[in-house]
């Protein structure tokens, strides 16, 4: 059975509808600020596409964020109405995983290795999302510990490693990444995020406290005081 997945934590608008690792369709694209107005639209055509209708769908998936704040919200609202409304199960992934799980299993530069892998995402503020995974021996992807945001001067960059990122803050263009033969441009992806859902048992319908947005930052602008320290 299809999963329908959604990803809009980033200026990239992100549908997918996944039948298996070599069937699926996605509409991916950099809209700015106006995924709002294209996102039921795609959602819609891509269904009829691939003459899928709501009964038929397994699931729908979610980028839960990080990510921007109002798209981490556009997302989960309009996955969680259509959950309501269809009584589906709904499944929440977090960004940075869809990125990596569509890097390295969907996009022309994937590779598959034991190394560790790095997804990095511009947080703004002059800091970064940031996670590592690993893929193990059954093939599956594994993410090291938690989300983290960090500072961009803190950011270790161990150039014998992959790195895959999106919009990467200008300091780091500045200092190590450009250095890094293993760096890869990748967005958070809907396909990413389908396919992390299919590998999920879950079969319950639509539940609010599945649905929780997950910001890692709760500050999302500096006081004018905050700036003035920062700066000096």
């Amino acid at each position: 059975m299809p999963i329908l997945a959604i990803d809009t934590s980033t200026q990239w608008c992100s549908v997918a509808i996944y039948f298996s690792d070599k069937t699926y369709l996605f509409r991916h694209e950099e809209v700015g600020n106006t995924a709002s107005q294209v996102l039921l639209d795609w959602i819609s055509e891509l269904m009829a596409e691939g003459q899928v209708t709501w009964k038929d769908l397994r699931s729908i998936a979610v980028s839960q964020g990080p990510g921007a704040f109002t798209g981490i919200r556009l997302g989960l609202g309009v996955a969680q109405g259509l959950a309501y409304a269809q009584n589906k199960p709904l499944i929440p992934i977090p960004s940075l995983d869809g990125l990596m799980a569509h890097a390295i299993f969907f996009s022309d530069a994937r590779v598959i290795s034991q190394q560790k892998m790095h997804v990095i995402l511009d947080a703004r503020m002059q800091q970064v999302y940031y996670a590592s995974y690993e893929i193990d021996r059954d093939g599956i992807l594994k993410r090291d510990h938690a989300i983290e945001l960090i500072n961009v001067t803190d950011m270790i960059i161990n150039s014998s490693e992959n790195y895959y990122g999106y919009n990467i803050p200008a300091e780091l263009h500045e200092g190590n990444l450009p250095s890094i033969a293993n760096f890869y441009k990748a967005t958070p992806h809907a396909l990413g995020i389908a396919y992390l859902a299919s590998l999920k048992n879950t079969l319950q319908p639509y539940l609010p406290q599945d649905c929780q947005p997950l910001y890692i930052r709760d500050q999302v602008a500096l006081s004018i005081a905050q700036r003035v320290a920062q700066n000096n």
